[in-house]
């Protein structure tokens, strides 16, 4: 089974999220800060990362760029996950490595659930 971290700091969007991932049949492990996240991709290795941007202590680009400077860490699927649709915010993300940029607004959870396994978890 795949392995999902989710970085989100929203109590109540995070719980959703994780319960709507669990349903869909992934497992999921969820933090809420940055320095957690960091933490966690060593530990748990998972196959893919959702990334809030806008985090306590060390935001989402920051996060994303220690991830990928890590040599010991495994290669990982990074998505951010926020609600800055800006062009700018999409390119650096992607600058910094991150594999593609959802914006929550735009996607209900059934959506992510079936994004999660058709497009971010197939072998790219």
């Amino acid at each position: 089974m795949a392995t999902i971290l989710l970085v989100e700091d929203d109590k109540m969007l995070g719980k959703a999220m994780a319960d709507a991932l669990t349903e869909g049949g992934l497992e999921v492990t969820w933090v809420r800060s940055g320095e957690e996240a960091v933490a966690q991709v060593a530990q748990i290795k998972p196959q893919l990362v959702y990334l809030d941007i806008m985090l306590p202590g060390i935001d989402g680009y920051e996060v994303l760029r220690q991830i990928k400077a890590n040599p010991q860490n495994p290669p990982v699927k990074i998505v951010m996950l926020s609600n800055l649709g800006q062009m700018e915010e999409m390119e650096k993300a992607k600058e910094l490595g991150a594999a593609d940029y959802v914006i929550k607004a735009n996607v209900d959870l059934a959506k992510l659930v079936e994004l999660t396994k058709t497009k971010f978890l197939t072998p790219t």
